[in-house]
């Protein structure tokens, strides 16, 4: 009873730290994968949000000690050949990234619906100040490094009973990262994926396309903002990842970053729109299960159209904040100068509501 309500105090004071800590500013980096500098930020495209993409290092994706105490996540997401799919996600609470709150979420999806949800909570954890690298309770759970090629790799790792992921992911398109508002951003949005996962005592091969990013919030935003949608589109060497912030009722920024046999862009501003549609009743909200966007980018000879609706979704709720996860069909195509994309995908899209 008293480690009920231990955890129970623990996980709204790691809600109320979230939402009442302010965010301390970030440094830029100007850096290659390795760390290198480099003469200005490659496709460095303001979006008009406040968000600039900006080269990663394999640095920017390790635990952030210059900080004082604050929340760092790292999010890793498989779509899979043979119907499966998951969500693995590592957050820490903590200033030095050995002391604090080390929290795990495991999420395995068939056909788009939830079928296994594990959550893990530690306060035995060492975070890399230096690479990506976090071991939790003894066990390394993700670690990332470059190859003699200078391709960027991800092993990830957790075991819950009997259910669990063994993952390799390798990029396929240049990641990029960048402050966000009073937050800070770094994705990695193209990657290749293979391993294995066991649901329910049973080992399962997968192999498919994957993303992942790494997430400073300001923590001061649920009090400012009323929430967001963001999701991306993976296909082959090219993707896009759209937002959409909403700052009020009617008031909201949009922004889409499109990388492309290994280069990446913002979508110029004022060139794109996003329009939810079809909206349903769950957990008391009303939430859409259609979305169109539309991109007109001139300046950057970019287009399409893509029409994205929901084959499941499933709701998450938290103190002070709600959040639903959807995996969605996209359907529509993709112009980047004389090129054509026509688009058929299963991604991953979310919402969240303060």
């Amino acid at each position: 009873m008293v480690f009920k309500l231990m955890k129970k105090f623990v996980g709204l004071a790691l809600i109320l730290m979230l939402t009442l800590l302010p965010a301390a500013p970030l440094e830029k980096a100007g850096k290659d994968l390795a760390g290198n500098d480099v003469q200005g930020y490659k496709c460095a495209v303001p979006s008009g949000d406040g968000f600039t993409p900006e080269n990663m290092s394999i640095g920017d994706d390790s635990f952030h000690s210059n900080l004082p105490l604050h929340a760092e996540t790292w999010y890793f997401e498989g779509i899979f050949s043979n119907g499966y799919s998951m969500v693995f996600i590592i957050t820490l609470l903590s200033s030095d990234g050995n002391a604090g709150i080390a929290l795990e979420g495991l999420y395995i999806y068939s056909s788009g619906h939830l079928e296994i949800m594990e959550r893990k909570l530690s306060f035995s954890f060492n975070a890399s100040d230096e690479k990506p690298l976090i071991k939790i309770s003894g066990s390394t759970v993700m670690e990332g490094f470059i190859d003699r090629s200078g391709n960027l790799f991800y092993n990830i790792s957790f075991e819950s009973g009997e259910n669990g992921i063994e993952l390799h992911f390798i990029n396929q398109t240049e990641g990029w990262q960048g402050e966000m508002g009073a937050g800070w951003w770094l994705a990695v949005p193209g990657l290749h994926v293979t391993g294995k996962m066991k649901l329910n005592g049973d080992e399962i091969s997968v192999e498919g396309k994957g993303y992942h990013d790494h997430n400073i919030f300001s923590l001061l935003t649920p009090l400012t903002e009323r929430g967001y949608a963001d999701g991306k589109i993976m296909h082959g060497t090219t993707s896009i990842v759209w937002g959409y912030i909403m700052h009020g009722m009617r008031n909201a920024d949009v922004f889409a970053i499109l990388s492309e046999n290994g280069s990446y862009i913002a979508i110029s501003p004022g060139s794109m729109e996003i329009k939810f549609s079809s909206y349903i009743y769950d957990h008391g909200r009303k939430i859409p299960t259609e979305v169109f966007i539309s991109i007109n980018d001139t300046k950057n000879a970019i287009f399409a159209e893509l029409h994205v609706t929901s084959i499941g979704f499933h709701h998450i709720r938290l103190p002070f904040l709600r959040y639903w996860r959807y995996h969605v069909r996209t359907e529509g195509k993709i112009r980047i100068g004389e090129c054509y994309e026509e688009i058929d995908e299963i991604d991953i899209m979310e919402r969240m509501l303060y």
